[in-house]
């Protein structure tokens, strides 16, 4: 049988996001395109063996839908097929939020399994491109439980254009498969209020201007979810100008979050909302539920985290502008705007997650001058998170504190496999970073 949790992750999370707008441009040229509407449902398996049918959601978990289960048994075919589940209402399909309210009593409810691929029929796993698939879905005797998602081939980009343009403007957008075993999934840009948590600043011939920004959604109780990282749609004024209306904002934070390059984060008080554009929002990746930290913010003490929470990722997140007129508040920049295009996912969590890293290393160095005390410090940590599959087994985490600098605070964090790559590491900082003036003190 073909391993149904491994096919997001193998599958469905390899579409290439592709702007609305830019639709003739980044979808390559093909032989063929197969288009479709994308329901808003969940990604659900239909499996069929000598009669017998199962509803399985993305982990392999049974759902218990009578009116689909009675149906499916009907089918003649042996087959696992991928499809949505959605909700309907005057045969017009609803969202994801209605499905989860439908499956608590599907009896009440018109819900129905939407087939989008083939995984295997005849207890054989398919090996046919995405226009013989859907040739074979089409012989299949459908009823009003269990359909066809409808399909339409083209030839040209500029039919998948008019196409997109015809589609119910409730659509959440379109999934194309092209001939050349690329598949698209088209949607129109997001745009989002985001509160600014930290930067980071530009490490190379740009240094003192900015690199990324780490933005979050404002929750209740002085507490912000990290969403996303931003480094794109800046221009070479907004780097410059970002970095000068930070500085003064700079605060501490018991939590680390490493930027693109490998420097730490500068935490900021959180008053600065930007608008962001992004092409999609996704729940999940080949690890899981997405979980980020949750950080409550103290105007004594900084940041303090909360652990990880259960919230989205961004794809392609770009910086459109400042938002003046906006506040850093649930209001104008909580979790309800991106919440309503896709939610979270409620998982258990890794039973890792309670569990603390132990310091295994630590090395503080002093020196004296004219600026007064200078710090730096070498932590390896063994985080004994690695299972969840989102921390690395070891980190080294490099701290230079000196009180005459325009940032006084410069951390570095690198990601270790094993303790003797601890060791090397520090080693190796050490070599660079240590000279001559220098007393360990730890």
């Amino acid at each position: 049988m073909t391993p149904i949790p491994s096919y997001k992750s193998k599958i469905a999370s390899r579409y290439i996001p592709v702007d609305s707008e830019q639709l003739g441009l980044k979808v390559a040229e093909s032989d063929y395109y197969l288009a479709s509407q994308k329901l808003d449902g969940h990604l659900t398996f239909l499996v069929v063996m000598k009669g017998k049918a199962k509803l399985l959601d993305r982990n392999g978990n049974e759902i218990n839908v009578p009116s689909i289960l009675k149906e499916a048994s009907k089918l003649k075919d042996d087959v696992i097929l991928a499809g949505e589940l959605c909700c309907f209402h005057d045969n017009s399909s609803q969202s994801h939020r209605e499905v989860n309210a439908a499956l608590d009593e599907p009896e009440k409810f018109d819900l129905r399994f939407c087939a989008f691929d083939l995984l295997e029929h005849d207890e054989k796993e398919i090996d046919l491109d995405s226009k013989e698939k859907w040739e074979v879905l089409s012989n299949f005797k459908w009823n009003t439980c269990i359909t066809l998602i409808e399909h339409k081939i083209f030839e040209s980009r500029k039919d998948l254009i008019a196409f997109y343009k015809e589609l119910p403007s409730n659509a959440e957008g379109m999934i194309v498969r092209a001939g050349n075993n690329i598949t698209y999934k088209v949607k129109d840009i997001h745009h989002l209020d985001l509160v600014i948590l930290g930067y980071a600043e530009s490490n190379d011939e740009n240094a003192g201007t900015l690199r990324e920004l780490l933005l979050g959604f404002a929750l209740e109780n002085n507490q912000f979810q990290i969403v996303t990282k931003c480094g794109g749609g800046f221009s070479d004024k907004d780097r410059s100008e970002l970095v000068k209306s930070l500085e003064p904002l700079i605060v501490n934070s018991e939590y680390t979050e490493v930027s693109g390059a490998k420097t730490a984060f500068i935490f900021v008080k959180p008053e600065i909302v930007v608008e962001i554009s992004c092409l999609d929002l996704i729940n999940e990746n080949n690890s899981g539920a997405i979980r980020k930290a949750a950080l409550e913010y103290n105007k004594k003490k900084g940041y303090l985290s909360l652990g990880n929470q259960a919230t989205l990722s961004i794809i392609s997140p770009n910086f459109t502008r400042l938002r003046s007129d906006k506040k850093a508040n649930t209001t104008d920049a909580g979790v309800l705007q991106a919440y309503a295009l896709c939610e979270p996912l409620v998982a258990s969590g890794s039973t890792e997650e309670g569990i603390p890293s132990e310091i295994i290393l630590r090395e503080v160095f002093v020196k004296e001058g004219k600026g007064g005390k200078a710090i730096r410090k070498f932590i390896g940590l063994k985080t004994n998170k690695e299972k969840s599959g989102m921390y690395a087994p070891y980190n080294v985490i490099y701290s230079d504190l000196s009180a005459g600098r325009k940032t006084p605070l410069e951390q570095e964090i690198f990601l270790c496999a094993s303790e003797e790559e601890v060791n090397a590491k520090v080693a190796e900082l050490k070599e660079e970073n240590i000279k001559k003036g220098w007393e360990q003190i730890k």
